[in-house]
């Protein structure tokens, strides 16, 4: 097998699939690439740790099918130092050897046999599957609204996850951690006859975010089969497991409105909340918000270094009230919404607060534990 490909093609295509492949595994070829000539003007870039597979198809010239295995890393320092716009990968017969050249440099890497690769994604699968189709971007960028509040905790799995409800015409995506929770709601083009439900893990939903700023595809389809998901564009096929599990009955935490509402300039928020946040206790990581006609004081104290208090104009005409959040959970809120003003909804002191852009369309909130004031 012999193919030439064009440099920044090549190193695009390492870019895109080498995030997946595993460095210390137990089995050498899984921090391989496998490079195989599909047709006489394509190849394909495959790449799995055993949970998330990629398969990703780039332009070539090739002379002879075939596949080999080669190192994810060696490959992409290689290409990286090229000088010359095109790179010329040719198999040795009867061997798992490449060369790979380019202008006048010459390398012979040691591959391994590409019957070895785990296939991963079955091109052939008969399975049945749920399809849908989104906007690439707003997919992205409902993943990023949710998936910080998930846990980081491995002993409750399906919360290191973000749940995807789909119905009618609407996709619903929710992540929790117990002390927070982010949800969106947004319209889909492609509606469903059935609820659609499962768990994608956080590190897939970053890789998917990651693959779309690559690619330039407009739109992403979702396969979900019994127990994983295929996301795909034109030329890219990624692929997770879905987390085994019931994720908790989340909706019955959203109050439907909070007795008192607030409203804030979200940047004026923003700023208060990170001058006020040099004094916080590193420990504890409590903000109080004192809440007043027209006004909320904002104070943090540290008893071996100090305080801090700051004051910002508000929307609020009740009566006084003092209560405390984490405060790395509020800017973590504040900054994956994009409107002028915040809406803060507030029953009591110790109940879930829902922090939500003003005017949203997509119902995206972050509901708040609160902190018990000391």
């Amino acid at each position: 097998m012999e193919i030439v490909l064009n440099k920044e093609d090549f190193s695009n295509g390492i870019k895109i699939v080498e995030k997946i492949t595993s460095q210390k595994a137990i089995q050498p070829i899984l921090s391989n690439i496998l490079i195989e000539a599909v047709s006489s003007d394509r190849v394909k870039f495959c790449a799995t740790d055993l949970n998330l597979a990629i398969n990703y198809k780039i332009p070539a010239q090739v002379d002879g099918f075939g596949a080999i295995t080669i190192s994810a890393r060696k490959i992409s320092e290689i290409v990286s130092k090229l000088s010359s716009t095109e790179v010329t990968l040719k198999t040795q017969e009867d061997s798992d050897n490449v060369k790979v050249k380019s202008g006048k440099t010459e390398f012979d890497l040691i591959g391994l046999n590409a019957l070895e690769f785990p296939k991963i994604i079955n091109d052939t699968d008969n399975v049945e599957e749920k399809i849908v189709t989104l906007n690439k971007n707003e997919f992205s960028k409902a993943i990023k609204q949710v998936i910080f509040a998930v846990s980081s905790q491995e002993t409750q799995a399906v919360l290191t996850g973000v749940c995807f409800n789909i119905e009618n015409n609407i996709l619903e995506l929710a992540a929790t951690d117990g002390n927070r929770l982010t949800r969106i709601q947004k319209e889909i083009s492609t509606p469903t006859d059935e609820l659609i439900n499962f768990i994608v893990p956080a590190k897939t939903l970053a890789e998917v975010q990651r693959i779309s700023s690559i690619v330039e595809d407009e739109n992403i389809t979702l396969k979900i089969q019994k127990n994983k998901i295929l996301f795909e564009f034109e030329n890219l096929t990624f692929q997770s497991r879905l987390i085994d599990g019931i994720y908790p009955k989340y909706q019955q935490l959203i109050p439907n409105s909070g007795e008192r509402k607030i409203i804030i300039d979200r940047a004026e928020l923003i700023n208060s909340i990170e001058r006020v946040s040099v004094m916080v206790n590193d420990r504890t990581n409590v903000m109080k918000f004192n809440f007043t006609q027209g006004q909320l004081e904002i104070m943090a104290d540290t008893p071996e270094a100090g305080r801090s208090k700051d004051y910002i104009d508000i929307e609020y005409n009740f009566d006084d009230m003092l209560t405390a959040f984490n405060y790395k959970y509020v800017l973590d809120g504040l900054k994956n919404m994009d409107s002028k003003n915040v809406e803060i909804e507030i029953s009591d002191v110790l109940a879930a607060s829902i922090f939500k852009p003003q005017d949203d369309k997509n119902n995206y909130i972050c509901l708040i534990m609160p902190v018990k004031v000391q």
